[in-house]
């Protein structure tokens, strides 16, 4: 039964249920507008699905089911202090929000791979750090789904936990996953740390002018907000011990949704580029070139990697032009117009063209604006067959 009559009628009256339904639903929505705006880049503009993209879509799920369950949770009485409400609603209450909890953990976890996935095609480091990299994110996964396994077994039976009629149960402290949660969201705001911080040093070693390696470092550094939010958050692990579970695990549910979405969107951002130079233009990120840069994007090799995707590697050019073929160039203009030799028995006339296939090509050059800038940023080659 109910015993509002112990609590102070304005402590009887506070409920966090509106507060977590509509934060939840807000962060998760605004998350859905990045991740479209990703898959249109990647799926349209490049007409290329990266592994990262589906791991994003997944968190993605894992975020609205985390919605799902925090309003189930709510409609019970989550939100309300434990005492104003009955049997059957704080049954209801305690079994979604740990139910909540699951997908709520893997929306903030999986976006580490895709981060790491994501680093390691941009920036190609080496074996041992790649090795690193992605030991550092799948350790991550596993301790933050250590939470899980140990939120739902903690009592025999698990079901005692929200079930009020089971009166013989086994149970460890309650500290102890309070601990070990601390513990694992720590680590975590590391991880997101150092996939924020990695990119910046990395980029700054870069021969770029200053507005394009602040440009990118925030835009690959946006790991470091989801930083902050993990860290706060621990603070709001203590309330899975309380006796008050319905009314001091709110702010936990809440900021675990808020994780999630922070991870999903600085993970979203570096992507986005092409369509906020669609958009903007390309001098929006520091960026030189013609407006139709992108009208034929996704037909083009170079405006895979070289546009989006800062590697070092490729920006190490051999010369002015830095063009390499193995067809010899035989007309006086310097143009390489055939493909097929000429018939060793017929004498090359100036008035006349080769029998057979014949090829143009067409070279154009990009060069930065900015004086720091030595070399082509972009070199594109069409050929003509004829």
């Amino acid at each position: 039964m109910s015993t509002s009559a112990t609590l102070a009628p304005e402590v009887a009256a506070q409920d966090k249920g509106p507060s977590i339904v509509a934060v939840n639903c807000v962060v998760t929505s605004l998350t859905t507008i990045f991740v479209f705006a990703r898959l249109y880049v990647r799926g349209v503009l490049q007409r290329k699905l990266q592994l990262d993209d589906g791991l994003i879509v997944v968190s993605l799920i894992c975020g609205w089911l985390t919605v799902a369950f925090s309003v189930a949770s709510v409609a019970s009485g989550n939100g309300k202090h434990i005492d104003v409400l009955l049997p059957n609603q704080i049954s209801g209450a305690v079994l979604w929000t740990m139910v909540g909890f699951v997908p709520g953990v893997l929306s903030f976890s999986i976006p580490k791979l895709a981060a790491i996935y994501l680093l390691t095609r941009l920036l190609e480091p080496g074996k041992r750090h790649r090795i690193f990299l992605w030991t550092m994110g799948i350790l991550c996964v596993l301790i933050l789904i250590g939470c899980i396994a140990i939120l739902f077994g903690q009592c025999t039976p698990s079901r005692a936990q929200w079930d009020l009629t089971i009166t013989e149960k086994t149970c460890i402290n309650p500290y102890i996953l309070v601990n070990y949660s601390i513990f694992a969201g720590a680590f975590s705001g590391f991880v997101d740390l150092y996939l924020a911080a990695y990119p910046a040093m990395v980029l700054f070693q870069l021969q770029l002018n200053k507005k394009k390696k602040l440009a990118l470092s925030a835009a690959l550094g946006l790991g470091s907000v989801a930083c902050v939010v993990a860290i706060y958050k621990t603070t709001r692990i203590p309330g899975l011990a309380s006796k008050d579970f319905t009314f001091d695990t709110s702010d936990l549910t809440i900021w675990t949704c808020v994780e999630g979405s922070s991870v999903i969107i600085a993970t979203c951002i570096p992507v986005l580029r092409p369509l906020v130079e669609l958009i903007f233009g390309r001098r929006a990120m520091g960026s030189s070139g013609d407006r139709n840069g992108y009208k034929n994007y996704g037909t083009s090799r170079s405006n895979t990697r070289d546009e989006l995707e800062m590697n070092s590697r490729r920006r190490k050019v051999k010369g002015p032009y830095d063009l390499e073929t193995n067809i010899d160039v035989a007309a006086k203009d310097g143009s390489q117009e055939e493909i097929l030799p000429r018939d060793p028995t017929k004498p090359p006339s100036p008035n006349t063209r080769a029998e057979g296939i014949v090829r143009t090509q067409s070279v154009t050059i990009l060069y930065d604006d900015d004086k720091e800038s030595d070399g082509p940023i972009k070199k594109y080659e069409n050929w003509n067959n004829r």
